[in-house]
């Protein structure tokens, strides 16, 4: 099970996911890839800025 940090960005809406650990699999995969579940590990929320793509 791979482990993600899910951010959200309340003046905006918008969410993002990012890669914080990869699981055993991943790890010895060549490419990294994971067939396995996807758990949220972390869970932040930004509540005082917009996100990174509406800052542009």
């Amino acid at each position: 099970m791979c482990g993600f940090e899910k951010t959200t960005y309340t003046l905006c809406g918008h969410s993002f996911r990012r890669l914080v650990t990869y699981c055993h699999f991943a790890r010895n995969d060549p490419f990294h890839q994971c067939f396995g579940v996807q758990t949220t590990k972390r869970v932040v929320v930004v509540t005082d800025q917009k996100c990174p793509e509406c800052l542009f």
